[in-house]
């Protein structure tokens, strides 16, 4: 499990079958997420809550790195990479937020 920092800073790997950290816990508010694709392919990094987006980058090409700004209320998000297969392959995590 990782958390979230007191600087509201979440940096976040992907490659081909695995989004890291896979279980993230902080609070809920603003929050900046770094994203850097290790992969061969491009990826991308999703945030969803009950089917609902809440935020997505592009896609980021492998040795990139993209900058993701929320802002989410408490609850539980699901991460993916939803480029092509990623996420049935396991590109895939989940964010939890409290008060």
């Amino acid at each position: 499990m990782q958390a979230i920092g007191s600087h509201r800073v979440l940096q976040v790997t992907l490659t081909e079958f695995r989004i890291t950290p896979q279980d993230i816990r902080g609070q809920a508010g603003p929050l900046t997420i770094f994203v850097h694709n290790f992969g061969r392919l491009s990826h991308n990094l999703a945030i969803s809550r009950d089917g609902r987006a809440d935020g997505s980058t592009q896609a980021i090409p492998p040795g990139q790195t993209s900058e993701l700004a929320v802002t989410l209320s408490p609850g539980t998000y699901q991460l993916a990479s939803t480029i092509l297969s990623d996420q049935a392959l396991g590109a895939y995590g989940t964010l939890t937020l409290g008060r």
